[in-house]
């Protein structure tokens, strides 16, 4: 391609970028009408937004622009069906209310934007995330990791592998999360999984594990790097790559621990605070729903991620 060529791509790239506050205008339009909301003092405008649509007005600026930048946004794609998904994420509305939401008259205009922008806010997630490289700062402890559940309609036929003992034995999927804890960042992510048919450390051992371990061999760490966990990890097998809360820690390190995991729940918290992953999934009998709610959870933590990136979010630091 000529170099010519190439700058007006580029420049026209530029023109689909949105501010902030262009974003800001666009979702409390729809959300409380322009004649409303232009009288509001800039701190209510942008918690009637984050209320709306479960990010900050920057957050979904940077997740368009980055969109841009992929390619995934054409001239006339309409900034709103960003909006579109961020609300499905956030409300887990039905078709029907976010029709009334967005005053759509289409079923298939929601049902088709709704998905597609969520898909794509899907492929943001691998560029926010950490490698182990981009992990190991050097410190022996570098990760903390947990499962979460989210709850979803009863697959049929009936099986105990889905029951989760977070639920009461009622349907769900488990993700493993793992948090870097020397930096507001996303480092690991697995599932979803059957939580009635392994639990965390069964499911540790599928993936988790043995991929840490290869890190360790490959870049010869000695003594190796280690992941923070919850009780029940706390087997002898596992003891070179794991460290959990046990007696024998000092107080220090006892606390360092409870502040590392306390943190890794906080983050955990955030991704619920979407009802699509803190409420009963809802999905088509038949239909492909564990790649559905894969979609939509990498889409949730890319969200969250970027809120820490650009501090409209934070976590407690683990050390005082």
């Amino acid at each position: 391609m000529a170099e010519g060529q190439e700058a007006k791509e580029d420049e026209a790239l530029q023109t689909l970028k949105l501010t902030s506050q262009e974003f800001l205008a666009i979702g409390l339009d729809i959300t409380v009408g322009k004649d409303k909301w232009i009288h509001f003092k800039a701190e209510r405008s942008e918690d009637r937004f984050r209320s709306a649509y479960g990010a900050a007005t920057l957050t979904a600026s940077e997740m368009w622009n980055d969109l841009v930048d992929k390619g995934e946004i054409k001239k006339n794609t309409k900034p709103m069906y960003l909006l579109l998904a961020l609300r499905y994420l956030r409300s887990h509305d039905t078709q029907d209310d976010l029709m009334i939401f967005f005053k759509i008259g289409s079923k298939n205009t929601i049902s088709r934007w709704c998905h597609a922008f969520v898909r794509k806010v899907q492929l943001l997630l691998k560029d926010k995330m950490l490698s182990f490289e981009e992990a190991d700062d050097g410190m022996i402890f570098f990760m903390t990791v947990d499962g979460t559940h989210c709850r979803i309609e009863e697959p049929r036929p009936f099986s105990k592998e889905w029951s989760s003992h977070k639920f009461g034995g009622k349907a769900a999927l488990n993700y493993e999360v793992g948090l870097s804890i020397h930096k507001e960042r996303l480092c690991w992510l697995y599932g979803p999984t059957k939580p009635g048919k392994h639990n965390d450390l069964e499911v540790a051992r599928m993936s988790l594990f043995p991929t840490l371990r290869a890190y360790n061999q490959q870049h010869n760490k000695d003594p190796c790097l280690r992941i923070v966990a919850d009780g029940i990890y706390a087997v002898q097998a596992e003891q070179d790559i794991v460290s959990t809360e046990n007696e024998f820690d000092p107080p220090d390190l006892a606390k360092f621990k409870e502040r590392a995991l306390s943190r890794q729940e906080e983050f955990n918290n955030l991704l619920k605070k979407f009802k699509v992953l803190d409420t009963r999934f809802r999905y088509e009998q038949g239909s492909d729903f564990l790649a559905e709610h894969k979609t939509c959870f990498e889409a949730v933590a890319a969200v969250v991620c970027y809120s820490l990136d650009n501090n409209t979010s934070n976590l407690f630091e683990v050390y005082e």
